[in-house]
Order: C-alpha cells, then sequence, then structure tokens
C-alpha cells in the first residue's frame, strides 16, 4: 500500500518544534509495512530573519528520511491571514498538486491529509485527478471553532471533510462537532494520538532538573505549547499571581505567537514577573525530561481537539491541571489523574494548582494512577497507527 501523508506542519531542521505529533503518527503508520511518502509544503519565504519563518528557503525540495522520501514544495502563503486566509486554501491546491503530479511517482493508492485546512483542501484536486480516496485528519480548533465562523475559510473547510472519504477526529467531542457541520456520521472514525510510553516515563525529578539545570529547591509548575490566546496563556498569568513565588516557579515552554510581551507586562503589574520564565520552543526530545522535572502540567486551553502533552504528562506520572474543554475529559479523570477546571477561570485554575501543591503525596498517587490509566487504555502510537491502517485498508477494498 501506497499512501502520501501531507501536513505543511511537520518538524525540520530549522523549526523541530514543528507538527511533532504529525511526525510521531506517520511513523507510526510507516512502522505498519506502509510505503509512506511524506509532503509538507512550505510557503515562498523572504530570506531576511524578520520574515516569519525565513528559514523555511533554505529547505532543499527533497529530502530522505530513515523511514520514507520527505518533499517540501513551495505555495503562496498570503498575510495578513486575518484577510486573505482564504486565498491560502487556493494557492496550497494550485502549487502542491502541480508539484505533486510532476514529482510523486509512482503514484500512491490513497493521501491523507493531517489537517482539513488547508491540508485537506489543498489535496481535494489532487484526489480528484489520481482517482484515489483521501482521508482528513481532523485534529481540532479547525474543526470546532474556525468551520463555525461562517466565512469563506469556514466553507472550505466543510467542502473538504464533505468530500474525504474518512475523517479521522482526534475525539469523541470533537466527532460530535465534525457531525454539527452537516458531515456525515458513517465516515467520521474517532482514532485518538497517541504516547510513546517507553520515551515518555518517570525520569527522576532531582535527575531531570539537573540536566535541565533548573532549581532543586522549588516547586514547578509547566505549561508546554504556543504562547496564544486560543490556548488560555493570559488566564494563567492571572492564576499564577496566587501560585507563583518563592517556592514556586512557572515555566512556560514554546515559541511566543506574539503574546509573549503582553504577558510580560501583565505579569509586572502583578509584581510576579521574576517567577514566570520563557524557554521559547525546546527540542521535543527534551519535553520527557521538562515534564518529569515539573511537580505539576497546566494546560488552560480555550479549545483543544485531544492534546498530546496531557498524555505525556500521564505518561510521565506527572498530574495535571487542564480546562474542560475538547476531549481533554476523555484523556483525564477528575480528581483521581489531574483536575478539569472551567475554561476562562483564572480563580479556580489558581486554587486547582494550589492544592496540589500542597499535598507531595497526591501528586504522586495521581502520578502513578495517570500512567497507569494510559497503559490499561492502549493508547498509543502503535494502537494509533492499527486503527488509521485498518481504515485505509477498507477504503482501497471499497474503492477495488
Amino acid at each position: 500500500m501506497r499512501v502520501l501523508e501531507v501536513c505543511q506542519e511537520f518538524p525540520n531542521r530549522y523549526y523541530p518544534q514543528l507538527g511533532t505529533f504529525i511526525k510521531q503518527s506517520i511513523d507510526s503508520i510507516a512502522d505498519q509495512n506502509i510505503d509512506v511518502t511524506v509532503v509538507s509544503p512550505k510557503p515562498f519565504v523572504l530570506p531576511f530573519s524578520t520574515f516569519p519563518y525565513h528559514n523555511f528557503y533554505k529547505l532543499p525540495r527533497l529530502e530522505h528520511a530513515e523511514k520514507y522520501t520527505l518533499h517540501y514544495p513551495r505555495y503562496v502563503y498570503a498575510v495578513p491571514k486575518k484577510y486573505f486566509y482564504p486565498i491560502t486554501g487556493i494557492s496550497y491546491a494550485h502549487f502542491v498538486s502541480r508539484y505533486a503530479i510532476k514529482n510523486i511517482k509512482p503514484q500512491p493508492d490513497l493521501i491523507h491529509a493531517h489537517f482539513s485546512y488547508p491540508d485537506g483542501y489543498g489535496m481535494i484536486g489532487l484526489a480528484k485527478k489520481w482517482k484515489v480516496p483521501l482521508v482528513i485528519s481532523a485534529l481540532g480548533t479547525i474543526e470546532r471553532k474556525v468551520a463555525y465562523e461562517g466565512s469563506y475559510v469556514s466553507k472550505q473547510i466543510v467542502e473538504a471533510m464533505n468530500f474525504a472519504d474518512n475523517v479521522l477526529s482526534v475525539s469523541e467531542d470533537l466527532k460530535l462537532h465534525i457531525i454539527n457541520l452537516g458531515i456525515s456520521e458513517d465516515k467520521v472514525h474517532v482514532v485518538p494520538n497517541g504516547v510513546d510510553i517507553e520515551k515518555f516515563k518517570p525520569s527522576g525529578k532531582e535527575k531531570s532538573r539537573t540536566l535541565l539545570n533548573l532549581p532543586q529547591d522549588k516547586n514547578i509548575v509547566l505549561f508546554v505549547g504556543a504562547l496564544r490566546k486560543i490556548k488560555g496563556v493570559d488566564y494563567l498569568i492571572e492564576a499564577a499571581k496566587s501560585f507563583v513565588g518563592t517556592n514556586t516557579v512557572l515555566y512556560m515552554v514554546g515559541r511566543d505567537d506574539g503574546l509573549k510581551k503582553s504577558l510580560e507586562k501583565r505579569a509586572q503589574e502583578l509584581k510576579i514577573f521574576n517567577y514566570i520564565k520563557y524557554t521559547g520552543p525546546v527540542n521535543h526530545e527534551d519535553i520527557p525530561l521538562w515534564i518529569s522535572a515539573s511537580d505539576i502540567l497546566v494546560l488552560p486551553s480555550l479549545s483543544e481537539g485531544r492534546p498530546n502533552v496531557v498524555l505525556e504528562a500521564l505518561s510521565c506520572e506527572i498530574p495535571v491541571v487542564a480546562t474542560d474543554v475538547g476531549g481533554i475529559p476523555e484523556l483525564m479523570v477528575d480528581g483521581e489523574t489531574g483536575y478539569l477546571v472551567p475554561a476562562k477561570n483564572p480563580e479556580e485554575l489558581s486554587e486547582k494548582i494550589n492544592k496540589l501543591l500542597e499535598d507531595a503525596s497526591r501528586r504522586e498517587k495521581m502520578g502513578r494512577l495517570g500512567r497507569k490509566s494510559i497503559i490499561q487504555r492502549g493508547l498509543t502510537w502503535e494502537a494509533h497507527a492499527k486503527s488509521t491502517v485498518e481504515i485505509y485498508s477498507k477504503l482501497l477494498q471499497k474503492s477495488q
């Protein structure tokens, strides 16, 4: 079976933090003896450091990874996104399809787009041209939020999922949102992401902190993710005034999507600036260390699909305080492996964090139960891949 895996967000040598969970998914699929080719389109960029993601221009059009060939075709990403995002999908469809027709040989049996937009929308024409099934992964915010905005992009997202032969939802909650958009329930399948339980496992707090040069004598509350509104980081700063201090530090691990300055300003106003540390993006290989070094993982998102960082924390035996949104409640047991709180509620967020900070034995018990639940429920990448490949096989049998 030959499968073309398409995803604009995919880690590369210059931006290794992009789409790491997409790579884990594709790697696990390739491990099922699937002949995989990866296409990760990149915008045309100017080679100046002031230009966002300027290092994309250095990427070759083609390189060979251990498990598959990787292509980086270029397309026009229209900015500002607020006004021109619909053009992005049209550009993607034109440039990427033209590249694939010329360079992807032999023709694949199936196309799998890992985001509904622009990947899924951009692959409609190519799937028609090649007369092959199209599978689209639905991962969260695009389908839960953007698709409901009533914009032209919303229509493109719905068009892509209506055209697709199957839509893979990461959670039961997201499946309901997709069906509510008018997508046939028969073709929406829940395929959860997984976690590598050998990579994400307890590695000792003292050892992890030593390797990362973190303080041994303080509580560490950890946030992992991009600094963006949808992640609820502004509410986290408001909550932090009630839990950071001389004994507790909040570490924000992830890239700045334009909010860092305003977050720092608010922290200064609240007189907690010195207790909040921003690391910027870190190598995904170091995330297990960061999680093991922490006492609590916090995820205050306003919208989510099924966030991998929650799985990763539980697998490392670290309790989680997260908002009760999207597929997060499907991953946690409130009061047993962590706490669920309402979104946009810094008071309850800080209350639950403090409850855990004050009770080390509770944290340890929750952590042990978290890893046990991951293993018992089989939330691994291998299980994810087997489910995905089974869907591929059924589609190909049907098309034949």
